[in-house]
C-alpha cells in the first residue's frame, strides 16, 4: 500500500513541538463531521420505535424500554458511522483513510452544476470518494505522489472553501516547516 494512502491510525506524537510552526500544524485547522440531514434521523427513530413495537404483545413495559434503547442505540449508529474530515498535523483525513498534505496538489471548492458533475458524469473511478448524498458541495484535490494509484481525493463538504483554506494552510506550513529544516 502506498504511504500516499496509508488507512491506519497513526498515534499521535508524544514529543512536544518545537516552534511555532509544528505547534500550529498539530492543531486542528479543519474539523467537519459529515452528519446526515433530518430524513436519516427520523428514519433511525422510526426504525428503533418499530423494534419496540415488536415485542408489544409479550409486555407494554419491555417493549417501551426496547424501543427506548434501539432508539438511542440507532441515533447513535448514524453518529458512528458518519465520516470526518479532518486537516491536523500536516495530514489530510478522509474518514479512516489520511493523506500526507504535502502530496496533494491545489484543492478546488465545488459547488451546484461543477459538484453534480463530478459525482456523475465526470466520475473518476481511481479516485478516492467520500461521498454523501445528503450533501450539495464538495472538494477536489489532486493526488501528487507517483507512486500512488489514486488520482484525487473527492469529498462531499458543507464548507468546501474552509476544507480548501486549511488544506492550502496545512501545505504551506510543511513547506515552511521544509524550508527552515533545510
Amino acid at each position: 500500500m502506498p504511504a500516499a494512502a496509508d488507512h491506519s491510525a497513526e498515534p499521535a506524537s508524544p514529543t512536544p513541538p518545537q516552534d511555532g510552526v509544528a505547534a500550529a500544524q498539530d492543531a486542528a485547522l479543519f474539523h467537519e463531521r459529515l452528519l446526515p440531514g433530518p430524513g436519516v434521523w427520523i428514519t433511525a427513530v422510526f426504525v428503533g420505535g418499530a423494534l419496540g413495537l415488536i415485542l408489544v404483545p409479550l409486555n407494554l413495559t419491555v417493549a417501551i424500554v426496547f424501543a427506548a434503547v434501539a432508539i438511542i442505540a440507532a441515533l447513535v449508529l448514524v453518529v458512528q458511522y458518519s465520516p470526518v474530515l479532518e486537516v491536523t498535523g500536516g495530514r489530510f483525513h478522509l474518514g479512516r483513510a489520511q493523506i500526507e498534505v504535502a502530496l496533494l496538489g491545489e484543492p478546488v471548492a465545488l459547488r451546484g452544476q461543477e459538484w453534480a458533475l463530478t459525482i456523475g458524469q465526470d466520475f473518476e473511478p481511481l479516485a478516492h470518494h467520500c461521498i454523501r448524498g445528503w450533501t450539495r458541495t464538495g472538494l477536489r484535490v489532486e493526488v501528487l505522489d507517483p507512486q500512488d494509484p489514486t488520482t484525487a481525493w473527492v469529498a462531499s463538504t458543507r464548507r468546501p472553501d474552509d476544507l480548501a483554506l486549511a488544506l492550502r494552510t496545512a501545505q504551506s506550513m510543511q513547506e515552511k516547516q521544509g524550508k527552515q529544516g533545510s
